[in-house]
């Protein structure tokens, strides 16, 4: 699950990246000798998408309920193009939103919570266009929040917890509004163990949170679940949802986190729940968090990881937990954390991915389970 910088770059249940260049197959290095650049990505339990400098979306995994845009109902084990003239994509549960460069929102897959925003429950084998004006979106788990041009949010979908942010636990099929002056959203990813919290960053640069608390994932002091963002911190440039915990960037570049730990994913070498904020890190420049992983880029392109490892999401050669950062990977300009499984993007427009391919996520072919190390996709 990915969030993105302080325009409105990343996130999700998941998250996108921006890119521009090195020449090996490892992830300390890059190159990639196709024409295709990839410069945004999103990932999710079973897909992960990637946007090229052409406005081509390309995806693969699982499409059990043509969530990828596409006829055939298999897994996707190598990237197929599934839509054209996109400028932003989203990874929900079983549904993704593209965003178009005219700024309409379509939507395709999953609504059986009317996380499409449709007016219904009906799911949608191949993308509709939803709504027209749109800036931003986010697709978590079984719920959606668009950003209209005029900064005001709003959403569609379960809403169990108070995860809408509307002041009621009703689902929502259409998009209602939720407040204005909004810069980015960001959600709790596909497959999350939780029930769904939203972390919502405005124009001044507050921080909002609102939905399940049961482990202080909001940063508010308790566990009490909120029906209406309570503000948790200012001065935040870029957010990030993981499986109740939470992590977000200061403008200086620290990063911060709070919530549940049990895997190490806030990396402060311990186990322990974060009930308000805690600082994590320094000189950070984007971030991403997934079922219990957290992923960390520096400003000198390196990448860090902390937390759940079990299919090698953190792509450090191993399978272990780490309750502390450590150094994956370098010259890395953009990166995404899926649930189980993480996207780093070179200067070149290359991808490297680790961790699960149950679902054929990791784009790296059939027959392959996953990978404990950053492997290159080919396109």
């Amino acid at each position: 699950m990915k969030i993105q910088n302080a325009i409105m770059l990343l996130l999700g249940f998941s998250f996108f990246i921006s890119c521009s260049g090195s020449d090996d197959d490892s992830a300390g290095g890059g190159g990639n000798p196709q024409n295709i650049k990839i410069m945004k990505a999103s990932a999710s339990l079973f897909n992960s998408y990637f946007l090229d400098s052409n406005g081509n979306v390309y995806g693969c995994g699982a499409n059990s309920s043509h969530q990828m845009n596409i006829s055939a109902s298999g897994n996707q084990y190598k990237p197929t193009k599934i839509i054209d003239h996109v400028n932003r994509v989203a990874a929900g549960e079983e549904f993704t939103l593209f965003l178009k460069n005219d700024g309409s929102l379509w939507g395709v897959g999953r609504n059986d919570y009317g996380q499409l925003g449709t007016g219904n429950t009906n799911q949608q084998d191949t993308a509709v266009k939803l709504a027209e004006g749109i800036k931003f979106m986010a697709a978590g788990k079984d719920y959606s929040f668009i950003i209209k041009n005029d900064n005001s949010l709003w959403a569609s979908g379960k809403n169990t917890f108070g995860q809408l942010g509307n002041g009621n636990t009703e689902n929502q099929n259409s998009f209602v509004k939720i407040m204005d002056d909004v810069k980015t959203v960001a959600t709790s990813g596909t497959g999350m163990i939780s029930g769904g919290h939203t972390l919502i960053l405005d124009n001044g640069e507050k921080l909002w949170a609102c939905g399940e608390n049961s482990s202080f994932q909001l940063g508010d002091g308790t566990d009490i679940n909120r029906q209406l963002p309570v503000q948790i911190a200012d001065g935040v440039s870029q957010i990030s949802c993981g499986a109740q915990f939470s992590i977000f960037l200061k403008n200086d570049g620290s990063l911060w986190g709070t919530g549940f730990n049990g895997a190490g994913q806030l990396g402060d070498g311990t186990v322990y729940t974060v009930h308000v904020p805690k600082q994590l890190m320094t000189s950070v420049k984007e971030i991403g968090a997934g079922q219990g992983h957290t992923l960390a880029l520096k400003t000198d392109g390196s990448v860090w990881a902390s937390g759940l490892n079990d299919n090698g999401q953190l792509g450090n050669g191993g399978n272990s937990n780490l309750l502390s950062f450590e150094k994956t990977a370098d010259g890395v300009i953009g990166l995404t954390a899926g649930n189980y499984h993480s996207l780093l993007i070179k200067t070149d427009g290359s991808v490297f991915s680790a961790g699960s391919n149950g679902s054929g996520q990791l784009g790296l072919g059939q027959g392959i389970s996953g990978s404990f190390e950053f492997k290159k996709i080919e396109f």
